[in-house]
């Protein structure tokens, strides 16, 4: 199994918040150099406004559709007295940052008139603001479409899936995801699979982008939240799922990562 099988498998888009946005003629919409803890789809319907993302500036105009991903640093504004209109979505990838180093996707690609995504855009404004189960679904279905009409229509040649033919780190993915409930150091990591620790701290870098801590404090959370999110499991519970013991430690790794 590559190691991009093993995220595929895990993946899940969960919907937070969007609409269709028209602001009046003399409504300001403004934001300097920040970054989110959600990922974007903005799709331009009508005018024009800035957008920087990693200190590139775009105009965007009509049938621009913009993808910034949770944690990019970025700015927008519109232009005061010209009309502006957009589609707007947040919301939620797990595993959160697996999915976007697996895929190195433009910043925007532009939508010609009658493609599926104008269409899928319009049909999620609709039910944007439902509480209904099947509206609900629907927006689940909708944001996983659009995602893959994403990465359908962007350039083949800026499009990177990085996967690795070593058998060793898909082992590794396997017992850190199977062990989760256990504390995982490093050294005990290293000695399971007969490395010294740093050449494991070394060659878990090198085939996964980030250090095994970051990686393992991370799917620890992105798993609390899920169980936050989706059951009625007291902290205490779901930090034993995870392998936490100091309540002060887990909420300060929590909010490390899900509150700034």
């Amino acid at each position: 199994m590559l190691l991009h099988d093993i995220y595929f498998a895990n993946l899940n888009m969960v919907y937070i918040s969007g609409d269709y946005f028209k602001p009046g003629p003399d409504r300001i919409w403004t934001q300097k150099n920040f970054s989110f803890t959600l990922n974007k789809f903005y799709y331009i319907t009508k005018g024009r406004c800035l957008l920087t993302i990693d200190g590139v500036e775009y105009t965007a105009v009509k049938g621009d559709w913009f993808f910034i991903p949770a944690g990019t640093v970025h700015s927008y504004a519109n232009f005061p007295g010209e009309p502006f209109e957009k589609h707007w979505m947040h919301f939620d990838i797990y595993p959160d940052t697996s999915l976007i180093s697996l895929l190195h996707l433009p910043h925007f690609i532009r939508l010609q008139p009658g493609m599926k995504a104008h269409k899928l855009f319009k049909q999620f404004a609709k039910i944007s603001g439902s509480k209904d189960l099947i509206d609900r679904l629907t927006i689940k279905s909708i944001l996983l479409s659009l995602l893959i009409e994403y990465i359908r229509l962007a350039n083949p040649e800026e499009i990177t899936l990085s996967g690795s033919k070593d058998a060793r780190i898909d082992e590794i993915l396997r017992y850190i995801h199977a062990h989760m409930s256990e504390p995982l150091s490093i050294p005990e990591l290293a000695d399971v699979f007969h490395m010294h620790p740093n050449h494991f701290i070394r060659f878990f870098k090198d085939k996964t982008g980030q250090t095994p801590a970051k990686y393992i404090k991370i799917k620890k959370m992105e798993t609390a939240k899920r169980y936050l999110e989706e059951t009625d499991l007291y902290i205490m519970e779901i930090m034993e799922k995870i392998g936490e013991t100091d309540s002060c430690s887990f909420s300060k790794q929590f909010k490390s990562i899900y509150m700034l």
